[in-house]
């Protein structure tokens, strides 16, 4: 099986989060190649399966990702699956003030990205990757890469079902 994962990174940790996704899909013995979004798309002949992800950033996802969905659309990437994740936080520790902030941070870049690839009809994976990061700036948060490599053998498992 052959992988593309898709990511947008401003300080390194979306990107971080890509390349858990790709070592462990590689640990399975399939074939990853992540890619920054600010690099066009490659042929999708070959690809079984894209991950796309971006960070949350003021409550949006980035164009670049928004963009990239509707490419995969217009290139006719509808029946082979799509999973999405993202990058967030860091969050308020005060629960009344995450409550206050939570706008911010759900349903974040995540969510957005999987509204719109449903909307697009892509072949959207139902669950999404969330990962947590520490400062503004990061790092990820204990534990996220480890949540990252989970999501990559749920989504090989489902993949390799059908």
């Amino acid at each position: 099986m052959k992988t593309l994962i898709l990511y947008r990174s401003y300080h390194g940790n979306t990107r971080d989060v890509a390349e858990a996704l790709a070592g462990e899909m590689t640990k399975l013995g399939h074939q990853a190649e992540t890619r920054d979004l600010r690099r066009p798309l490659p042929d999708l002949r070959d690809i079984d399966g894209v991950l796309i992800g971006a960070p949350t950033r003021m409550a949006r996802v980035t164009w670049k990702a928004r963009l990239a969905l509707r490419r995969l659309r217009r290139k006719g990437y509808t029946d082979k699956p799509l999973a999405i994740f993202d990058t967030y936080g860091p969050l308020p520790a005060d629960p009344a003030k995450l409550e206050e902030d939570k706008k911010w941070f759900y349903p974040g870049a995540a969510g957005r990205m999987q509204e719109l690839a449903q909307k697009l009809k892509l072949n959207v994976f139902p669950k999404t990757l969330r990962c947590l990061v520490q400062g503004a700036k990061g790092p990820l948060q204990q534990g996220e890469l480890e949540k990252a490599a989970q999501f990559a053998r749920e989504f090989v498992a489902a993949i390799e079902k059908k």
